[in-house]
């Protein structure tokens, strides 16, 4: 019923649609930008590189985003943002129309939808907002201007860059992208001080969202003990585990079944604190997760482990990024909602299935980079 709805509104919103071929907007007339991205933490990080895009195509224009309260920090300082602004948790009808109505009275020229939700694209719609780009996913591209299909196994972030060159900002570069805080480095340094290279910091847990989880994209905590275990003992490493009070059971297992001592920095740090601690590590190792693709972002070298998503859509594009994957993929370019665990019939989604040898592979590559012989 509600793909239904979603369909007829499409159909009658269909005539505000540009032409394919429609000039795209003078930067000249563009004053004011609302960007929407409400979720989740890693999404709005994939969303870094179209930010920047409009960033440099729009330079005189104010640009605003909305985004949820817990994905806001991804946004901390950027220098491309005016101000971001809370998108509701939940959102009913009213309040759906209080905020159309607030975003309204901004007078935005140019709204950019970078969610497959209807909702959001309708958003832009309802509130007024003349150009309105966004992704058409299925049938949900209501109300937009300019509409991009997802491709399917594209990631995600090619997706949001493609609905920035949509209204012209065209760019290749697809480098997530942080503001490290200088009190964050501070007390980075703080809490690693004394620690010997390579520092290798493992965040074993994630995939945990407001109102929703879904743990089975967590590697087993014992397969992170084991791993740490052997960066011990075979690269010296100094290990730090990290991750939120959400995380307890994955980071405190992972703590438990490590022979030998780590530095559990688990609840213990903000996300500004968390980011600087990474950018000062030879390597992070972690699932997909927000967190993996905001270690990547400040140019941390990243080893991501994937079970029941697939790498080629959401894996974190910073250098000197590895994953290591059970093997799924996705077949479809529709949307998929990754705050609702879905159940997998596909064997391949077993992210157990990634074995310990094959992490320890790629973690000894990327710190033969980042730590090569007789560094120290």
């Amino acid at each position: 019923m509600r793909d239904r709805v979603v369909s007829l509104l499409s159909r009658i919103l269909d005539r505000s649609r540009r032409p394919a071929d429609a000039e795209v907007p003078d930067p000249a007339s563009i004053h004011r930008v609302l960007i929407i991205k409400p979720c989740c933490f890693g999404d709005v990080m994939m969303a870094t590189p179209a930010l920047r895009a409009l960033g440099l195509r729009f330079p005189e224009a104010s640009i605003d985003v909305l985004t949820t309260s817990w994905c806001a920090e991804a946004l901390r300082n950027n220098p491309r943002i005016h101000s971001v602004y809370r998108y509701p948790d939940a959102i009913t009808v009213i309040g759906f129309l209080k905020l159309a109505r607030n975003i309204r009275q901004g007078h935005y020229d140019l709204g950019v939808s970078l969610d497959r939700s209807p909702i959001v694209n309708s958003l832009l719609f309802m509130s007024g907002i003349p150009e309105r780009a966004g992704i058409d996913s299925s049938g949900r591209g209501v109300g937009l201007t300019r509409r991009v299909t997802p491709r399917t196994g594209e990631h995600e972030t090619d997706l949001y860059l493609r609905v920035a060159k949509s209204v012209g900002a065209g760019s290749d570069d697809a480098k997530p992208e942080y503001c490290a805080q200088s009190t964050a480095r501070q007390a980075a340094g703080q809490f690693l001080e004394g620690l010997p290279r390579p520092i290798v910091v493992i965040h074993p847990g994630g995939a945990v969202n407001p109102g929703a989880s879904f743990l089975s994209k967590r590697w087993p905590a014992e397969m992170f003990g084991e791993l740490a275990t052997e960066l011990i003992q075979r690269h010296g490493a100094s290990v730090v585990v990290v991750g939120a009070e959400s995380d307890e059971s994955a980071t405190q297992g992972t703590v438990d079944f490590t022979d030998g001592t780590v530095l559990d920095l688990s609840s213990k740090l903000s996300i500004p604190e968390l980011a600087a601690v990474c950018e000062r590590a030879q390597l992070f190792v972690g699932n997909d997760s927000g967190m993996s693709h905001l270690a990547s972002a400040v140019g941390t070298p990243t080893v991501t482990i994937f079970g029941p998503t697939d790498p080629d859509m959401y894996r974190p594009l910073g250098p000197n990024s590895e994953v290591c994957s059970s093997g799924f993929k996705t077949t479809s370019a529709g949307a998929r909602d990754l705050r609702r665990p879905l159940p997998e019939t596909d064997e391949n989604a077993d992210i157990s299935m990634v074995s310990v040898s094959d992490v320890l592979r790629s973690c000894g590559r990327l710190l033969a980079i980042s730590e090569p012989a007789g560094a120290s």
